[in-house]
């Protein structure tokens, strides 16, 4: 699985900061305009920034391989490819530009909950655009579970980075915030996990050169069943760091959780696609 290493840590990396920012963008603006709490969750978006920044150096080093490249290429079509490409460039450029903005700028706040809309659009559109790249690819991979897993993964991953930056900046006991965090980890879970478990489903029942579809499925047992109970780990821990008064590890405990999983379960992707191509 060392091929699909660098494309599962870029998909990893950048959904998970793609869905911080999606959260950020759409939670309510109410505790935020403490300028205390404004300033410690201005800090913090390095974390998301860093993410997609790591996810786009990742992607850099998976098409050096150029047998991974030409696979890609083959399977998805150069286009929707570069679709994917140019919104995660966007999103990387438009996320250092908010960071240093709102950090070392003296940008007014309307105009900076403006540029945190942008960047929660091009965030979306990244994550979508990642999705639908595999439409392009054939059975069993050209189906809506592909893009809506991936949307799950960003939304539950990068809601519990966003549950973790509001716990540090003191901004977590709005009622609002813990509702939309809420929406966004369960929404998240039922998609990624529920939209994988279908994609696993239709590869078992694939039969190619490469063998038959619950071969290849066995043989990523391991990456999907950890994956699946990361997932769920992120879900749990999440909820506990929001539904409880005491501040403790939950946050820090599902973060870990959902890079985990979600790295896990993109291998998986990878391995099972390649293998079935081959």
């Amino acid at each position: 699985m060392f091929s699909e290493l660098p494309l599962a840590l870029c998909t990893t990396f950048s959904l998970i900061g793609a869905g911080a920012f999606m959260v950020l963008a759409v939670l309510p603006d109410g505790p935020l305009r403490r300028p205390q709490v404004r300033g410690n969750v201005d800090v913090l978006c390095i974390m998301p920034c860093l993410a997609v920044v790591l996810g786009l150096v990742a992607a850099c080093f998976g098409f050096q391989d150029q047998s991974t490249a030409v696979a890609l290429l083959r399977g998805h079509g150069g286009a929707a490819l570069v679709l994917a490409a140019v919104a995660d460039v966007l999103l990387a450029c438009a996320a250092v530009a908010y960071c240093l903005c709102v950090n070392f700028g003296k940008a007014a706040e309307g105009w900076r909950r403006a540029l945190l809309r942008v960047v929660g659009v091009l965030a979306a559109l990244f994550a979508c655009a990642s999705g639908l790249a595999h439409l392009a690819a054939p059975e069993p991979w050209a189906t809506l579970a592909t893009p809506l897993q991936m949307l799950g993964f960003s939304l539950l991953g990068g809601s519990a980075l966003v549950t973790l930056m509001l716990e540090k900046a003191g901004a977590l006991d709005d009622p609002s915030v813990k509702r939309s965090l809420t929406v966004a980890a369960v929404l998240g879970a039922v998609l990624g996990i529920g939209g994988f478990s279908a994609q696993v489903l239709a590869v078992s029942g694939m039969i190619g050169a490469a063998g038959a579809g619950a071969d290849l499925v066995r043989a990523a047992s391991m990456h999907i069943a950890v994956g699946i109970i990361c997932l769920v780990a992120t879900l749990v821990f999440e909820a506990m760091a929001i539904r409880m008064k005491e501040k403790g590890f939950h946050s820090v405990i599902a973060v870990a959780s959902g890079f985990v999983g979600v790295f896990c379960l993109r291998l998986a992707f990878y391995a099972l696609q390649f293998a079935g191509a081959a």
